[in-house]
């Protein structure tokens, strides 16, 4: 634990729902000097294994998963919300997939219970970006927005994307879905939410980080507000091992595959040479680590 520098982890290691049938109200917890940070698990997604990378030798991906012990046709993810909790301030991040997504998600609520969080005192939510598994659970059963006392914040270019009258047009036809449902929540947010822009501080404390590829406007945010430094991740990591590995693979659900390569590796080039510590949405276990650089790629480090 002394390697993952500046902060202690309080039960990182903590089981987390892991398919359909695990149980829902989990979470793990680290310390940032005087902020708390919890990882509130909203289930898992089954994928196809061919998920992971669109364009590479599939003899070469399913070597890195078998060398990895891990299972080849399907990819178990993982749906981390962080919340940071300082004196009475709390701050989440991303609200999950909520119950009309994929079956093994929407258990957010679950894990907010048992964390004992009031979503009445959540002050701010700071969305990654628009896509389903991170924004469809911003609404309760009545559509009306889950945390109804918090200012929600998303990148300006994440929603003139999303809201474009013609982003229909820019996704393929199995994507669409995506567009309809963003914009379903987003106008549903509208009157609480607040924009920003990449590199903007977006709260007291936590700046945005231009991690745009994966959609437009992509961000990761750093997380100071305990004095302590420590970085979010969205969809710029989603796979323990083929993300750090081969940074250069772009996923199915990377939107602009190269752009996405591209911030990816400059996000771990900025996590070894500061030594930041992170947590990443669909990384295993709560997906608390750090990174090391691997030759010319990267290794995942678990908490």
């Amino acid at each position: 634990m002394a390697r993952l520098s500046r902060r202690t982890v309080l039960g990182a290691a903590a089981a987390f729902a892991a398919g359909t049938g695990a149980a829902s109200a989990q979470t793990a917890t680290a310390s940032f000097g005087s902020a708390k940070l919890s990882i509130l698990s909203d289930g898992s997604i089954t994928l196809p294994g061919t998920f992971l990378a669109r364009a590479a030798p599939r003899a070469e991906v399913e070597g890195l998963l078998t060398g990895a012990g891990l299972p080849t046709d399907v990819v178990t993810s993982s749906l981390n919300v962080p919340a940071v909790t300082r004196g009475d301030d709390v701050v989440m991040f991303d609200c999950g997939a909520g119950k009309n997504f994929l079956p093994g998600a929407g258990r957010l609520p679950d894990s907010i219970s048992a964390a004992g969080i009031e979503l009445e005192k959540v002050n701010h939510v700071l969305l990654t970006h628009a896509h389903p598994d991170h924004i469809w659970g911003a609404l309760d059963d009545f559509d009306t927005p889950a945390c109804p006392n918090a200012t929600y914040h998303l990148a300006q270019t994440e929603w003139d994307f999303w809201m474009a009258p013609d982003v229909f047009s820019k996704l393929p036809e199995d994507r669409q879905a995506f567009a309809a449902g963003a914009q379903r929540v987003l106008k549903a947010l509208e009157p609480q939410l607040k924009r920003f822009k990449s590199g903007d501080e977006v709260i007291p404390g936590v700046a945005a980080i231009d991690t745009a590829g994966h959609t437009p406007g992509h961000v990761s945010f750093e997380v100071r507000i305990g004095g302590e430094p420590f970085v979010i991740i969205g969809d710029a990591f989603t796979h323990p091992v083929v993300s750090f590995a081969r940074p250069d693979w772009a996923t199915v659900a990377d939107q602009d595959g190269e752009r996405a390569a591209a911030s990816r590796r400059r996000l771990m080039d900025r996590l070894v040479a500061d030594k930041l510590p992170f947590t990443a949405y669909h990384l295993p276990k709560g997906g608390i680590g750090r990174v090391e650089a691997a030759g010319n790629a990267f290794r995942y480090v678990p908490a």
